[in-house]
């Protein structure tokens, strides 16, 4: 497992050393909750398992096979992305997690389970750096975190990481109407401080697309009824764009 270096950050609208506590702390929850909620955040067993069931069904009806396929999955916290595409047969995963513990559980985990092809990297996602490119570029998560400095510092960089053809597929909070954050604010969910930007549908779409990618397909994860859309202001959204060929 290797380690990238991250260079100086300006002005903030969240703290982001506040979310770096927040995540390094998640390593310590492992073996007190099920090994999905470490970074999926789901307390809930009966609700974790219809989340896990209901979005990798989702995932995976949009995307092609990914047998022997190449994926860089940004953000990886302790792999469960990760796992799914290796464990379908997915050629190399190279998982990127700036926290060191969430990696090293993911590592670990990924040796318990015999996966060769994954790859463990500590290293910030707008931070990292390769000339390799890959089949699908799967980014989990990850923005709600980031400040719009950090944002535009990875959107920058990661159509460089697709191939020409390839995919990029993003799956992250999103504002319903408008853009919501949340600053240092306790959660009974977690009980813990917590801290998100969720931007609209609209800024992602113009963010991306600005990039030079086309969008395929974008929704809701879920349905509107469904048990996991828990809060009005926020819904869970998938996004499919594809880098031309």
């Amino acid at each position: 497992m290797a380690l990238c270096r991250r260079p100086a950050e300006g002005a903030a609208m969240i703290d982001p050393d506040k979310v770096k506590r927040f995540w390094q702390g998640r390593a310590a929850v492992v073996g007190k909750v099920a090994f999905e909620s470490v970074a999926n955040l789901e307390q809930d067993q009966r609700n974790l398992q219809l989340k896990i069931d209901d979005e990798t069904a989702k995932v995976f009806d949009w995307l092609p096979d990914v047998a022997g396929l190449s994926v860089l999955d940004l953000g990886a916290g302790v792999g469960q992305w990760t796992f799914r595409f290796a464990e379908r047969g997915a050629s190399r995963v190279l998982a990127v997690e700036y926290a060191q513990g969430l990696a090293e559980v993911g590592a670990a985990e990924a040796g318990r389970r015999g996966l060769s092809q994954v790859e463990f990297l500590v290293c910030s996602a707008e931070d990292f750096d390769t000339p390799e490119t890959f089949d699908l570029v799967y980014i989990s998560g990850l923005f709600v975190y980031l400040n719009d400095d950090q944002a535009e510092r990875l959107l920058d960089r990661v159509i460089r990481f697709v191939r020409p053809g390839g995919l990029l597929m993003v799956r992250d909070g999103t504002g319903v109407t408008v853009r919501h954050e949340i600053d240092d604010r306790f959660s009974e969910h977690l009980g813990e401080h917590y801290s998100a930007t969720y931007r609209t549908r609209d800024h992602y779409l113009a963010a991306v697309e600005g990039r030079g990618f086309e969008l395929l397909r974008d929704e809701n994860m879920f349905e509107e009824g469904h048990p996991l859309n828990k809060y009005p202001e926020t819904r869970l959204r998938l996004f499919l764009f594809r880098k031309p060929a």
